[in-house]
């Protein structure tokens, strides 16, 4: 019996260390070449981040705060720019608001509905007419690097630096836009089955399903029952994955 409690002791004590840690990074090469100036402070972050427990090297970060010292995002050069947060086990599965801001409040995204953060699938209104930024915090640490004020990487591609990009398998999606029903085609070396799976611009899988498949090139039919917004379809094929970005609009 002592040993048993020695061991949940000993659990209890891991789990209370346990964390997991997310790289958000912005490319500002766009905002600058709108016609923005880059602050004197550079790029921040405003969120609750202190009502998940976070930090940043181990200090505390508070709420709301892009002037705090803790707020503070590292310069990468060629216009991007980082901060690592850690989250507590506890924090895991919490929905987590934030956004990126250019020196301090007044220059920050999401200042109207019709800003691209709230159109793209990414973004929320808090109710004042300002959109911030959501993500469930994970339960492995991420990474992920965003246009500013967008959903996407400047050039497009998802802002999940894990998805992978091989297009050995030729997949093609369409129509793309959708309403929902698309046809997925690809080749495959030999008959067998292709994995399906539809992610959200976070990498956080919404839909998945596996469909038997012959030599050669095979169409399939799918409906993409999700909420409106940008996603990316993984065929996954004799080991060779292949991802095409979709707009969904019903």
């Amino acid at each position: 019996m002592k040993k048993t409690l020695t061991l949940a002791a000993a659990l209890v004590a891991s789990a209370a260390f346990a964390q997991v840690s997310v790289t958000y990074k912005v490319d500002i090469t766009d905002y600058l070449g709108a016609g923005a100036t880059l602050g004197a402070n550079g790029m921040r972050v405003g969120g609750n981040f202190a009502d998940q427990g976070a930090t940043k090297g181990g200090a505390a970060m508070v709420n709301w705060s892009p002037s705090d010292a803790n707020s503070g995002m590292t310069d990468e050069g060629n216009n991007i720019w980082s901060i690592t947060v850690d989250y507590p086990a506890t924090a895991v599965g919490a929905l987590h608001y934030y956004k990126f801001v250019n020196n301090d409040w007044g220059t920050n995204e999401g200042t109207s509905a019709s800003t691209t953060i709230a159109t793209g699938g990414c973004g929320v209104d808090d109710g004042a007419g300002n959109i911030n930024r959501t993500i469930t915090v994970p339960s492995a640490n991420a990474a992920f690097l965003f246009c500013f004020d967008a959903c996407l990487q400047c050039d497009g591609t998802s802002p999940n630096l894990s998805i992978e990009k091989n297009e050995t398998v030729a997949l093609t999606v369409s129509p793309n836009p959708t309403t929902g029903a698309v046809s997925l085609e690809f080749s495959a070396r030999a008959a067998g089955f292709a994995g399906i799976n539809v992610v959200n611009i976070l990498g956080q899988s919404v839909m998945s399903f596996e469909r038997a498949v012959e030599a050669g090139v095979n169409t399939l039919n799918a409906d993409l029952n999700v909420a409106n917004g940008t996603y990316f379809v993984e065929v996954t094929v004799d080991g060779a994955k292949s991802v095409k970005r979709v707009v969904v609009n019903h």
